[in-house]
């Protein structure tokens, strides 16, 4: 295989910008009909899923493809997998288990008291952002508010936030050299347990109304959390309850910025157009990258026979930009009839998102502030992007209301 269309290669797949990588995902998706096995140097290789359809089959289908052995493309330790797994490592029914210790915490109920504490959240960055004129979005906003919601859910302490935020940034940018790098990454893996652990004994002892108490005081088929399972659960919540609306709110402010006819219209009827113009970004920016599977048995998918025990990589991002389903599929339209149908949050299957809601409340208040606030704000360079194969971040995002 040539290496310019080469997912699991960092360099140059990834190296590259987002309209080229389309590209490859488009010359895979048309050559294969959207399955297509991808050598790996490690003699292993995996399925390689870029067709819609496909993505949602895998998704959707826990019996033929198990998460319990990876989430990534590429392999971990079991140590390592043990502490940043949780419960994406987890098939039904021990999945549903642990999923509902936290699941009260982003009800459609708990969402809407929220509402309010986010609107005040965001009020704060718009007298902020007044006063500075010009900006990093993503440091001001969109890497900002979205922790503190999720810190607070957590019960995390005031003062140790920003340490906890440096680190979840050094675990998903290892394979940004300007970020992390492998020995970093695992360092602060094991900083950001060892904190897990030491605040779960604390509210053991003295419980609060948060999460992190909640989970210290469970019990699943009458036994308590291991320290390993509670420690990896927060560290999820954390960097999850965080990434998805970072990310996209710095792309729906990059998007925006480019297309400024369609910010003029949603400002001009926001309470009409957010519903549709959100999803449309969750689409368009594909915040999580792929999810690793592993065949349980020998089956088929499309037209392709798979083997028990291979490795099948789910690629949201070019299934969000599969033109079978998104008609020219590169271009940002919030009027998009079915914009809804993205995959960004998982396919509708048993590990989809469990932050959506909260993602998309999050990202409806702050894009209603700012609009209101400053109707002319825009990006004035392009995004810098995070070199990721997991995540579609953004590290920095140059912003002005002049």
């Amino acid at each position: 295989m040539e290496t310019a269309v080469n997912p699991s290669l960092l360099s140059p797949f990834w190296e590259t910008d987002l309209e080229t990588r389309l590209k490859h995902f488009d010359t895979l998706r048309a050559r294969s009909g959207g399955v297509e096995f991808i050598p790996q140097q490690d003699g292993r290789g995996f399925w390689s899923v870029t067709s819609y359809a496909g993505v949602r089959t895998v998704t959707r289908d826990p019996k033929r493809f198990t998460s319990t052995l990876g989430f990534s493309l590429d392999d971990m330790p079991p140590d390592l997998l043990e502490i940043l797994g949780s419960i994406i490592v987890m098939d039904d029914p021990k999945h549903q288990q642990y999923r509902r210790l936290a699941q009260v915490a982003f009800s459609p109920r708990s969402i809407r008291r929220m509402t309010d504490y986010v609107g005040r959240l965001a009020d704060a960055i718009v007298e902020e952002i007044r006063e500075r004129r010009t900006f990093d979005f993503v440091e001001t906003v969109a890497a900002s508010l979205p922790f503190q919601v999720i810190a607070d859910l957590l019960g995390i302490p005031v003062g140790d936030r920003t340490r906890l935020r440096e680190l979840i940034d050094l675990i998903l940018g290892v394979n940004d050299g300007h970020v992390s790098d492998i020995d970093t990454s695992l360092q602060a893996v094991s900083e950001f347990f060892e904190y897990t652990i030491d605040l779960g004994r604390q509210r053991r002892r003295y419980p609060g109304d948060d999460i992190t108490s909640a989970l210290m005081q469970a019990e699943v088929n009458g036994k308590r959390l291991t320290a390993a399972e509670f420690g990896s659960f927060v560290i999820l919540l954390a960097a999850a309850g965080n990434d998805t609306t970072r990310t996209a709110l710095a792309w729906a402010m990059h998007l925006l910025s480019e297309h400024a006819d369609e910010r003029v219209a949603l400002a001009g009827d926001f309470d009409g157009l957010h519903g549709n113009a959100i999803e449309e970004v969750l689409r368009w920016s594909s915040p999580v990258l792929h999810m690793r599977r592993t065949a349980t048995t020998d089956t088929v998918l499309g037209d392709v026979q798979i083997a028990a025990g291979d490795k099948v990589v789910v690629w949201y991002l070019a299934a969000n930009h599969d033109p079978s389903v998104f008609p020219d599929p590169s271009r940002f339209d919030i009027l998009r009839s079915n914009a809804r149908d993205h995959q960004a949050f998982g396919a509708g299957g048993p590990h989809f998102c469990l932050g959506a809601g909260l993602a998309r409340m999050e990202i409806r208040v702050v894009l209603g502030t700012l609009l209101a606030a400053f109707p002319t704000l825009r990006a004035t360079a392009p995004p810098d992007p995070l070199r990721s194969m997991f995540v579609h971040g953004v590290k920095a995002l140059s912003c002005t209301l002049d």
